[in-house]
């Protein structure tokens, strides 16, 4: 953004104006002054003409010998020496400096400053980048549905170098400060969504969990970073095999295979009436406020053979804000890198520690 230039100091001034105004001023002390001798003569006939003209002759003496004085000064202070001019009405307000371009400038230096400033946040924030947007960084919400609102990311297309993510690491997506806690393995345990009672004939084999912690840093709305919606979408809507269209699962990649696994994430109707423990399902986050949830990836991670040597990316869609002007929200994806090393074994009955 270009700022204002400044406004350019002004140039040599040229004092010569001083001279015609000391003239102008002298002629105006006494209007009643006679100019010229004809005039003279009219005003004063008779006896009265040469004594008239006599001290009008002795004024005009005066003045012409006022006006080479100061002839005399102009040139004396062009010279180098000291100018006895007497003060000149209204000279000070000529000589003067204009305050209004100091005023005018501060104004501009602290528009440009706090310019600077905003797009220095902006940069810091993710809300601006000098190379564009990458092509997965703002993508639409699964809610509310529209005709081809869901985008599907085609395969092995990469994230952001920003937006691939490690385990204990901390980033700041839009309005979301997103923590990746910790990967444990254990079986998913369901409570119905009002009484809160378990039902353990819905628990499930082992499956790994991403626990995430997601803050909302915004100042002015509160939105749910995360549902079941996100985890679960997918295009046909109940299909699990490979031609399935989803934005969110694990991928696992063994040390002697020669391509990685995808393995769907669980699939959670939005409807059910039981909820899965711990996940906290489309909570709204108010500002300055957090939620600690858990992506689970589908039972098939216990036929999918792996290794403490194992490379697994855990691809995650979640909120990072909200389209005031619509009300609708803006998500985003991240790649989340972990090892078979790091995947905490738990027991069935153990419910994870919120760390």
């Amino acid at each position: 953004m270009a700022v204002p230039g400044k406004r350019a100091e002004d140039g040599p001034r040229d004092f010569g104006f001083l001279n015609s105004d000391v003239s102008n001023d002298a002629g105006r002390a006494n209007p009643q002054q006679p100019t010229g001798g004809s005039s003279v003569g009219k005003s004063a006939p008779g006896a009265k003409v040469d004594e008239a003209s006599g001290l009008a002759e002795g004024k005009l003496e005066s003045a012409e010998s006022a006006r080479l004085s100061v002839t005399k000064g102009t040139e004396a202070s062009q010279d180098g020496e000291p100018n006895s001019l007497p003060p000149v009405p209204g000279g000070a307000a000529r000589k003067g400096a204009d305050p209004s371009p100091q005023k005018n400038s501060t104004a501009v230096i602290g528009y440009a400053i706090a310019i600077t400033l905003f797009l220095v946040f902006c940069l810091a924030t993710g809300r601006l980048s000098l190379s564009g947007n990458h092509a997965l960084e703002s993508l639409p919400d699964i809610r509310p549905l529209s005709p081809n609102e869901f985008q599907k990311v085609p395969d092995g297309t990469e994230v952001a170098p920003k937006h691939v993510m490690k385990l204990g690491e901390s980033r700041r997506f839009g309005d979301v400060i997103v923590t990746t806690m910790r990967v444990t393995r254990e079986p998913l345990q369901f409570q119905h969504f009002q009484s809160g009672a378990e039902e353990e004939s819905l628990t499930t084999k082992p499956v790994l969990k991403l626990w995430v912690r997601f803050e909302n840093a915004s100042q002015t709305y509160g939105f749910p970073p995360f549902d079941v919606g996100l985890m679960s979408k997918r295009t046909p809507e109940h299909s699990t095999d490979e031609s399935t269209v989803a934005n969110s699962y694990l991928t696992v990649k063994n040390p002697a295979a020669e391509k990685a696994v995808r393995v769907l994430n669980y699939l959670q109707s939005t409807d059910n009436n039981f909820v899965i423990v711990g996940q906290e399902s489309a909570m709204v986050v108010m500002p300055m406020e957090s939620l600690e949830t858990l992506i689970a990836c589908s039972e098939e991670i216990a036929s999918t053979e792996t290794t403490v040597d194992s490379q697994y990316t855990w691809r995650v869609q979640f909120r990072k804000g909200i389209n005031e002007s619509s009300g609708n929200g803006v998500t985003t994806l991240i790649d989340v890198h972990f090892a078979g090393s790091d995947v905490v074994e738990q027991s069935s009955a153990a419910h994870p520690v919120a760390g």
